[in-house]
């Protein structure tokens, strides 16, 4: 019982008369004069709230499933497999887009750019794809995205290459779809410099500066709406 619960159950016992509609009342702005001005401390759930971390199942009608490695898929009913990182949920495209060059050959970035993240540490903590993906295709890129999906960031990128071995895999497998290969290098859309954009290598997890023009595996991923 939180300190605002507290005072209520105080005024009550000591003013409440159930046949006295005016002690209510009275009770009711007491109350409001006391707590006037403050906050009511927010408190965690004890249940309920967020969804768990782990893999999903989105379907193509619009709701989703936590994933069951028991169960047979309808692939023709599934539209991604959804993933949820350390309370970070999005969906995975069902396959590769296979290798391409994040920017086409003579694109020319600016020198500074707010999207840079030059340091991994920072890399690492910024979950936005869909203004960083706007951005690349401002510059020029051949990615073929379809309506709605965006190059991962790199904090995608790393949480898919976590999971791939713990379920992600079979779970794309099990729905129609193509699991990761694990000895490729996958891009994120997360530049570092103007030259340079941050990619992950799915055999040993490493994450790496890479030359934007030069060819590397896309898997693209689209908003998981719980």
């Amino acid at each position: 019982m939180n300190t605002n619960q507290e005072l209520k159950m105080q005024l009550l016992d000591k003013y409440a008369d159930a046949s006295d509609k005016q002690s209510i009342d009275f009770i009711r702005e007491a109350y409001k004069f006391l707590t006037e001005g403050e906050t009511e401390i927010p408190r965690i759930p004890l249940s309920g709230g967020k969804k768990k971390d782990g893999i999903y199942v989105i379907l193509k009608s619009g709701g989703y499933e936590l994933w069951d490695k028991e169960a047979e898929y309808n692939h023709d009913s599934i539209a991604y497999i959804g993933l949820i990182h350390e309370g970070h949920p999005f969906a995975v495209a069902l396959e590769d887009l296979g290798s391409y060059q994040l920017l086409r050959d003579g694109v020319k970035c600016p020198k500074e750019s707010e999207f840079y993240h030059p340091r991994e540490c920072d890399a690492l903590y910024d979950w936005e794809c869909i203004e960083k993906t706007k951005h690349i295709q401002s510059l020029g890129t051949d990615i073929p995205l379809k309506d709605g999906e965006c190059i991962p960031a790199l904090p995608m990128v790393v949480a898919m290459c976590y999971w791939a071995d713990k379920g992600l895999n079979d779970a794309l497998e099990s729905v129609g779809g193509k699991p990761f290969d694990m000895s490729e290098y996958y891009w994120s859309v997360t530049e570092g410099f103007s030259i340079y954009a941050w990619y992950v290598v799915f055999n040993d997890g490493n994450v790496y500066n890479y030359v934007k023009y030069n060819s590397v595996v896309v898997r693209p991923v689209a908003a998981f709406n719980l």
